[in-house]
């Protein structure tokens, strides 16, 4: 059974987006945007401000996130599967700071495929910054490092 889980990145006036080196965990090493599995009684809208607040110190105001995707994550391993709501916020309150989680960081996005990432970032990140909706799948090795097959398609809605 997938883990419902959601992912959320801050884009500002500039064009720049925010992505969070994680520092512990699950992804330890790996720039993402800020994020966390959907706990019981919850919605993706409120996981998505609760993981922000938690991972980054930054308010957001739930009517404020514009659903951009949903990826479906999964490898050999049954109980590594992942359903993902990406989501993409333009306001917020406060000031990104560094959590025991999470390091924060402002990036132009032509700097940001080079940066270590989820191997499926660098076919994401297109339909992210441009605020193109889609819906894709995953398929990882059993490690969890390399994807072996994709598909994403266009999203008129969600």
């Amino acid at each position: 059974m997938q883990k419902i889980a959601t992912n959320c990145y801050l884009i500002n006036s500039n064009g720049h987006i925010l992505l969070a080196m994680k520092k512990r965990g699950f992804g330890v090493g790996k720039w993402n945007g800020s994020g966390g599995k959907v706990q019981s009684g919850e919605t993706p809208e409120i996981t998505a401000v609760r993981e922000v607040k938690e991972e980054i110190g930054v308010g957001v105001d739930p009517r404020d996130l514009v659903k951009i995707g949903e990826v479906s994550y999964r490898n050999p391993d049954p109980s590594w599967g992942m359903y993902v709501h990406i989501y993409i916020v333009r306001n917020w309150s406060g000031e990104p700071i560094e959590t025991e989680e999470m390091k924060p960081q402002w990036f132009d996005p032509n700097e940001v495929l080079e940066l270590p990432a989820w191997s499926d970032f660098k076919y994401l990140f297109p339909k992210i910054i441009s605020q193109e909706k889609f819906k894709a799948e995953f398929v990882y090795t059993s490690d969890g490092n390399t994807v072996t097959s994709y598909v994403i398609n266009d999203a008129l809605s969600f």
